[in-house]
């Protein structure tokens, strides 16, 4: 990744002098994580994924949370598949449906792991919010009309009804 001159002496200071090149190892030789380079060193998401463009590697360095996902998206990293985070760990980021969206979180992924409805009910989600997550009219079936009605205050067949309809963005 090509730096500014204050990019460099941020990085590698002033003493260390004229650099204009930042490598992916330099950045493993200091173990600096995304977070510190986006805080400390003020580099951009685009600039990050130029530096390292494999996601794996970024996970293989083991310094990432589940913090980071949500800035990481460009790739993006998904935190089920990607980093084994399980429901409480996914439940307690409090993330909107859309953002579990853009790192490809997916009902499948989630039930997969132990969703169930008693959960789903945790999450506040509407049923668009569930069916923007691939939640459709087959995954109702397995539903009781207590559990459908409790969770989108509806009967079965009519969510089945409603997640039936395609919609055109």
């Amino acid at each position: 990744m090509e730096l500014s001159a204050r990019e460099s002496i941020r990085f590698f200071g002033l003493w260390d002098q004229p650099r204009t090149i930042l490598a992916w190892e330099d950045v493993k030789s200091r173990c600096l994580s995304w977070r510190s380079l986006r805080q400390d060193y003020g580099f951009s998401r685009a600039n990050l994924v130029l530096l390292q463009p494999d996601k794996n590697e970024w996970i293989k360095r083991g310094a990432l949370t589940l913090h980071d996902m949500l800035d990481m998206s460009i790739f993006p990293i998904n935190p089920i598949s990607d980093l084994h985070a399980d429901l409480a760990e996914i439940w307690s980021m409090k993330w909107t449906s859309d953002q579990m969206k853009l790192m490809h979180i997916t009902y499948a992924q989630m039930k997969r792991n132990g969703l169930n409805v008693p959960i789903m009910q945790h999450f506040g989600f509407s049923l668009l919010a569930w069916s923007s997550l691939n939640f459709d009219e087959r995954d109702v079936v397995a539903m009781s009309e207590n559990d459908c009605t409790s969770l989108f205050g509806l009967p079965v067949k009519e969510v089945q009804e409603i997640l039936s309809i395609k919609y055109v963005d």
